[in-house]
C-alpha cells in the first residue's frame, strides 16, 4: 500500500498546493460522479471543483502530466468538448491528500462513510439538480411547477439537509464533493422560492414576519378589548 502512495506524494512535492487541489478536485469530481459511463471523472468537473474550492486555474497541464509522467490516471474517452479519465491509483492519491492535509485517511470500507454515500446518491442528486434548475422562480401557486417543488421541499430537501448535517460533522474532507452538491441543490431551491420572497417583503424573513403580523394582531385584539 505504501509504494502506490509515492507517485501522488512526488506530484505534490513537485507543484505543491496547486497540485494538492488538483488530486482533490479528481478525487471529488470522481466521487460526484459515481456512475459515469465514460469515465471516473471528466475535465469541466475539475476545473468546477478547483473553483468551488478557491483556485481559478486551468487543471489541463496538470492532468496531462498526472496521466503521462505519474501514471495516475488514464483517458478512457476523448471529443472535442469532453475528456474523461480513469483513476489508476485512487488509493495512492487519497493518502498523499489526507498527508498533506494532516490527517489519516478513512479507512475505504468505512460502513457509515459508505452508508452516508449511498443515501446520498440514492436521492439521485444530479437529476434533483436538473430538476430544480428547470422550475421558475416564484412558480404560479396550484401549477405543476409548484406542487413540483412543494414535492422537493417536503420530501427530498430534508433528507439532503440530514445528510449534510452528517456528512459536515463526520466527513468534511470524505465528503467534500458530495457536500458541495448539497449546498448547491439547497440554493437551487431558495432561488426558486426563499430569496424572491425576500426581495420582494425585504430583510424581514417569512417566519419573522409572521411572528410580528401574529403579534400585532394580539396587541390590536388587547386594545380592542380595553
Amino acid at each position: 500500500m505504501a509504494q502506490l502512495a509515492g507517485p501522488a506524494r512526488e506530484f505534490i512535492a513537485a507543484y505543491g498546493e496547486r497540485g494538492y487541489l488538483v488530486l482533490r478536485a479528481v478525487l471529488d469530481a470522481a466521487a460526484a460522479a459515481p456512475r459515469a459511463r465514460l469515465g471516473d471523472f471528466e475535465f469541466k468537473m475539475v476545473r468546477r471543483r478547483l473553483r468551488e474550492l478557491g483556485l481559478e486555474y486551468n487543471p489541463a497541464l496538470l492532468l496531462s502530466k498526472l496521466e503521462k509522467e505519474y501514471g495516475l490516471i488514464e483517458t478512457t474517452y476523448k471529443s472535442s468538448s469532453q475528456h474523461w479519465w480513469r483513476i489508476l491509483d485512487r488509493r495512492g492519491i487519497e493518502e498523499a491528500v489526507a498527508e498533506y492535509e494532516g490527517r489519516t485517511p478513512t479507512p475505504p470500507d468505512d460502513p457509515r462513510l459508505r452508508l452516508l454515500r449511498v443515501q446520498f446518491y440514492s436521492l439521485q442528486p444530479e437529476r434533483l439538480l436538473e430538476e430544480l434548475r428547470r422550475l421558475p422562480p416564484r412558480p404560479r401557486p396550484g401549477s405543476r411547477e409548484a406542487h413540483a417543488l412543494r414535492r422537493i421541499a417536503f420530501q427530498d430537501l430534508p433528507l439532503l439537509v440530514e445528510f449534510l448535517e452528517r456528512a459536515r460533522a463526520e466527513y468534511p474532507d470524505e465528503l467534500a464533493a458530495e457536500i458541495a452538491l448539497a449546498e448547491r441543490l439547497l440554493e437551487e431551491a431558495e432561488a426558486r422560492v426563499a430569496s424572491p420572497l425576500r426581495g420582494a417583503r425585504g430583510s424581514l424573513g417569512l417566519y419573522e414576519e409572521a411572528t410580528a403580523s401574529r403579534g400585532g394582531q394580539a396587541a390590536h385584539d388587547g386594545l380592542e378589548g380595553g
